[in-house]
């Protein structure tokens, strides 16, 4: 009898978790989407180029707004509620661009995803991580990322499908498809959710500012933080002027630039099945070695990119770049879930998505300003030495995790 009610708790996890993979790929796809379409949908609509740009910024902005105004707030037994308020929010805004007949109207649309994302997205990994069993938590978290890297992999191409054969309202139905059926799914699984948060349900006097110098004390969390925007910061940057650079550079046209920008994503996706492979065979325990040397990896990467003499040369480095683009993110999830107290599990979180949207606004600005004054080439350079200050903020650690690594395998020689 034990045994049966133990296998009836087991397939109600797993449900849960398939569940948090669906809303995942399905808001991601949305974000993702959202930010490489809304430009050109401006553009269709009449904006000029100075008012094209505002569709990213406004995104940006607004999700880290509601991010660190209220999302960092949440007590975790609330995040289902505010998740299907998320939803909510995210078919309004789609809805809204579908009916906008002026730039302005389509601008508010494109505010209110950036707050339906803030809703969603961090709290979809505080779900993962606080109803996974501690047991198959760092393997689900790994789940978590291969759905995010597949969305960025299948909507476009779905995305590409589309638009083949109908205009560009046509992409914009297929992402209101997806945020309705991420809606059904947290609407009818909402107190699935909710019950199993039972023990989260009265919050003991959270205050973000006690919550924020816990974090900034918790040198795991920041060390982990440092590393994932100093590479997100290269990351933006080199996603915002690489198709650029490549086309320029090598006279491609949209279609194959399209495809170079695309193919990062699926080196990306196949990281981060080599990272769940290794988490499932349980041989993923120095995380902070890998880590440090990923961010080796994508600096070599930026090196590459910068130098380019040839195709081939800058997409070997665009590949290197997709390492760490494939470690950082589940990595850190796990170091968070291991290493933050689970009443700060939303707020950590929350703080740590934070940093794509301030990367996102800084990493351009600051790589344009290096292309003001030279070129590309340089910019990429520059921003490749900010990956091995990360590696210098991760080398203790590192350092730590080979010590006892050896100090096992002496004990275990003696042993012997």
């Amino acid at each position: 009898m034990k045994r049966r009610w133990n296998l009836n708790l087991a397939s109600k996890s797993s449900a849960v978790i398939y569940l948090i993979l669906i809303l995942t790929f399905l808001a991601r796809a949305n974000s993702s989407m959202m930010q490489s379409n809304n430009p050109l949908y401006a553009h269709s609509l009449g904006a000029q180029l100075a008012e094209v740009g505002l569709t990213t910024s406004v995104y940006a902005v607004v999700t880290m707004m509601v991010r660190f105004g209220y999302s960092a707030r949440v007590n975790l037994h609330d995040v289902p509620r505010v998740m299907t308020v998320g939803f909510v929010l995210l078919t309004l805004a789609i809805s809204g661009v579908l009916l906008s007949h002026n730039f302005v109207e389509f601008l508010l649309a494109v505010a209110l995803a950036g707050v339906s994302t803030a809703l969603i997205m961090p709290h979809l990994l505080s779900l993962m991580g606080a109803l996974s069993p501690q047991e198959d938590r760092e393997k689900n978290l790994s789940y978590y990322s291969l759905a995010l890297s597949t969305s960025l992999v299948v909507a476009p191409i779905l995305g590409t499908l589309i638009l083949t054969h109908v205009a560009l309202k046509g992409l914009y139905v297929l992402l209101l498809t997806f945020a309705l059926i991420g809606l059904g799914v947290m609407t009818f699984n909402y107190r699935r959710f909710q019950q199993r948060l039972l023990k989260d349900e009265k919050p003991k006097g959270f205050k973000l500012r006690s919550a924020l110098s816990d974090l900034v004390h918790n040198p795991t969390y920041m060390r982990s933080f440092a590393s994932l925007f100093l590479f997100n910061l290269s990351f933006a940057a080199a996603m915002s002027y690489g198709g650029l650079d490549v086309k320029d550079r090598f006279g491609l046209s949209y279609s194959l630039v399209e495809l170079v920008l695309t193919s990062f994503f699926v080196a990306s996706l196949l990281g981060r099945l080599v990272v769940s492979r290794f988490v499932r065979q349980k041989k993923l325990e120095r995380k902070a070695t890998w880590m440090f040397w990923s961010l080796g990896i994508g600096g070599l990467g930026l090196g590459l990119m910068g130098w380019a003499p040839s195709l081939i040369v800058f997409l070997i480095g665009f590949w290197l770049l997709a390492w760490p683009h494939a470690v950082l993110f589940p990595l850190v999830s796990m170091r968070i879930a291991s290493s933050v107290d689970r009443h700060l599990l939303v707020a950590a979180n929350t703080i740590a998505q934070s940093s794509f949207d301030l990367s996102g606004t800084f990493g351009p600005l600051a790589l344009s300003l290096v292309i003001s004054q030279g070129h590309i080439g340089w910019g990429f350079w520059l921003i490749g030495l900010i990956q091995f200050v990360g590696m210098g903020i991760m080398a203790t650690e590192a350092r730590k995790e080979f010590l006892t690594r050896r100090q096992v395998r002496d004990s275990e020689g003696l042993a012997g």
